[in-house]
This record gives structure tokens, sequence and C-alpha cells, in this order.
């Protein structure tokens, strides 16, 4: 297996646990918008990455704009948006444009995508 397809399978999992500690803290009634936005923020990234990397994937490709748009609507409605252009910007709003949203998000967080 290459690296990449190990550095895929390992984000994986972390993001797999940010998803339990979320759960839990939701049950718990602790979470907060900054958790959710940082595992929106991953989860995006990791879709990214995967459609990079298996672009025909259908699947890959729905669970890319899902996570997208969703992060895009978290950092809209919380406007905590870390990169130059702003979540409710225009150019964010086409559905075939939000994956640049979450390339200039992931850039800002230091996050590979």
């Amino acid at each position: 297996m290459s690296d990449e397809l190990w550095d895929l399978t390992a984000e994986t999992h972390t993001v797999q646990k940010m998803v339990e500690r979320l759960r839990a803290s939701d049950l718990a009634g602790t979470t907060t918008p900054d958790q959710e936005r940082v595992y929106r923020l991953r989860r995006a990234a990791l879709a990214q990455r995967h459609l990079a990397r298996f672009p025909a994937d259908a699947d890959g490709i729905a669970e890319a704009q899902r996570s997208a748009v969703l992060l895009r609507e978290h950092d809209a409605l919380h406007a905590s948006h870390h990169g130059p252009v702003p979540a409710s910007a225009p150019q964010w709003l086409h559905l075939d444009q939000v994956a640049g949203y979450v390339r200039q998000e992931a850039a800002a967080a230091g996050i590979d995508c």
C-alpha cells in the first residue's frame, strides 16, 4: 500500500474518532461550534483528498460535495472562516465551487487537502 493510501486510512480513522467524541459531547450537551467546525473541516478535507485519488468514485463525489456544503453552511452561520474569503461570499454558493472553499480553509488550518 502506498504512503498516500496509508495517510488516507489514518486520516479516516482520525475523523471517525472525532465523530465518536462529538457524539459523546452532544449527549453531554457540551459540543461547541468550534468542535463541530474542526470535525467538518477535517471531514471535508479528507473527502477532497479521497476524490483526488479516486476521481471517478460516485460516492466519493457525493461525499465531497456534501461535506463541503456542510462546512460552508456551518462557517456562514457562525462566521467562523479562517481563510481570506468568507463562507457567505457569492463565489462559494455554487456547488461546483464549494470545493475551493474547503481548499482555502484547509490551507488556512495547515491541513492537507
